[in-house]
């Protein structure tokens, strides 16, 4: 089932700017910052919400699992719609700036590791990979 849909069914406890950004992310399918989504919603009509609704709201969506903050070193957040319980991790060109989804979590041996050897357990992780992309490789060369 797409992440849309898992949203879709539990959207009853959200307000109606959290709806709003929610319908927004939902709409595009790569990593989106709190501007852009501003930018998007203001374009799409007069009523939309301002900048700092929109940040509250993406706060919401983060804290009850709809969406995924990812920093890509930039100092900007950027949020993309993930299913309840699922999280990705990027490959981030410094060069164009363009991410990529890795298809699976690169973490999860890591963790039984390091709660055998020394007993953590491990809440959370965060992973982006950054690097030249292969268009800027062989742009370089």
């Amino acid at each position: 089932m797409a992440a849309h849909d898992h949203s879709r069914q539990k959207r009853s406890g959200l307000t109606k700017g959290a709806k709003v950004v929610l319908d927004a992310l939902e709409k595009t399918h790569e990593l989106t910052s709190a501007q852009e989504i501003h930018g998007q919603l203001r374009l799409e009509g007069e009523n939309a919400p301002g900048l700092t609704t929109v940040y509250r709201a993406l706060d919401s969506l983060v804290a009850k699992g709809y969406v995924q903050s990812v920093d890509l070193g930039d100092g900007e957040k950027r949020y993309e719609v993930v299913a309840p319980g699922e999280h990705h991790h990027h490959l981030v060109c410094e060069k164009c700036g363009q991410s990529n989804h890795l298809d699976q979590c690169l973490i999860e041996e890591l963790e039984g590791n390091i709660r055998s050897k020394y007993g953590f357990i491990i809440k959370s992780h965060v992973l982006e990979i950054f690097g030249v992309c292969s268009n800027c490789d062989k742009a370089e060369s």
